[in-house]
């Protein structure tokens, strides 16, 4: 009887043959592409042979692994095309992979795309640097002015929480406006009224920028002049200890 006993599971090669696509220089916008690309094929370890298609032209073929071949898109027809791989493996069987379909498309199309995308990102940079110098006169025309708390003032943080200024580093509370960009948010110092991309500031970290403003608060004691009598009895005193006498 084989009650009990557990017969051990090896794993199997897989049956399927993959075929992908990298970029080795050129253009790639989704299923558009042009330029120098590779071709490379996996799949069960006993493959000895790949050959390469494009629709019905082979490519070239690998007979080592890592199974690839690079191609340049522009010796071919512009427009759609299949690209697939074909394997035999060590026990004579074929493997085929499926078709990955691309549109070759021509060098001035893809610089084309190149330049539209450049312009894009340029307008969107000159934009954001003339929001930049805008915002800074924002304050201004809402007719918001900075109102500075006493140094070491207690303060209340709203729905933003708070921030500790890069400028004069003094804890204000974040204003419901401000601009938020993922960890950081663009706004002025209620204090002096400076704008800065800062951090949300922990609780700990204002209570301490606080203490630090008690502490600037608090000059140290000047020290009183002495009076005439004063000084006329620190005469005599070290008086004492000229020549002797």
């Amino acid at each position: 009887m084989l009650c009990g006993l557990t017969l051990p599971v090896f794993a199997q090669d897989s049956d399927e043959l993959t075929l992908s696509v990298r970029r080795d220089w050129g253009f790639g916008g989704g299923s558009q592409i042009q330029g120098l690309f590779t071709m490379e094929a996996t799949g069960p370890s006993n493959l000895v042979s790949v050959t390469f298609k494009i629709d019905s032209t082979v490519v070239g073929e690998a007979t080592s692994s890592p199974f690839k071949i690079q191609f340049d898109t522009d010796d071919y027809l512009t427009g759609w095309h299949n690209l697939t791989a074909v394997s035999k493996t060590i026990d004579g069987r074929t493997l085929t992979s499926s078709a990955r379909r691309f549109e070759f498309v021509s060098a001035d199309y893809a610089w084309s795309i190149v330049r539209r995308i450049i312009l894009v990102v340029g307008g969107s940079v000159g934009a954001l640097m003339l929001f930049g110098s805008a915002v800074q006169f924002l304050p201004s025309l809402l007719g918001k002015k900075p109102t500075p708390l006493p140094l070491g003032a207690p303060r209340r943080y709203g729905l933003k929480g708070g921030a500790i200024c890069l400028k004069c580093h003094r804890p204000y509370s974040i204003h419901l406006w401000s601009f938020d960009f993922v960890t950081r948010v663009l706004d002025y110092c209620s204090h002096c009224g400076k704008w800065s991309l800062m951090r949300r500031a922990t609780p700990g970290g204002l209570t301490a920028a606080v203490a630090d403003e008690l502490a600037m608060a608090q000059p140290e004691m000047p020290v009183a002049e002495a009076t005439p009598e004063e000084k006329l009895r620190r005469q005599l005193d070290e008086s004492r200890y000229v020549d002797g006498t």
